[in-house]
């Protein structure tokens, strides 16, 4: 009487397949993952730009001239009302005007979206740049306030 012995588990053809399968919808799950990530922080990069439109336009009705200083963003003037909410950020060092683009898109960190590059024309206007987090984007997306026709020289605020 000849036993027949039965040998139970995978062969090794079936054991790659399984992780070939396995390695495509991981591959498929994070590009969507950082497409979801880049269109999410693209929105709270134009919120963060409008928060700062807002407030400055609240601020140049309740005094005349649209915010020119930092201070000024962060006190809302003679109205409360103008202040910038808080969880919109000035970048920590001041960069320069001819340095905005490069700048705004080297944001790094959670705060990244929420970080503002703002540049005063005078008392008349400003210009806002946020980090644009689109794949292979270079510039910075660019909000005008106010008439700034003449392109400010100085740092941010």
């Amino acid at each position: 009487m000849i036993s027949q012995i039965k040998q139970q588990g995978f062969t090794i053809v079936e054991l790659l397949i399984v992780i070939v399968v396995i390695a495509i919808l991981a591959a498929l799950s994070y590009v969507g993952y950082t497409s979801i990530t880049a269109r999410a922080n693209n929105s709270t990069a134009a919120a963060t730009a409008k928060a700062v439109k807002d407030a400055a336009s609240v601020y140049q009705g309740a005094n005349g001239s649209y915010p020119t200083t930092r201070a000024e963003f962060l006190s809302g003037g003679t109205d409360p009302v103008a202040k910038l909410p808080n969880d919109v950020k000035f970048p920590s060092s001041a960069v320069t005007y001819a340095n905005r683009d490069t700048a705004a898109q080297a944001l790094t960190g959670t705060d990244a979206p929420k970080t503002a590059l703002v540049y005063a024309c005078g008392t008349t206007g400003f210009e806002i740049y946020v980090k644009d987090f689109a794949s292979g984007a270079t510039n910075a997306k660019k909000t005008t306030v106010g008439d700034c026709t003449t392109a400010p020289t100085g740092s941010t605020l």
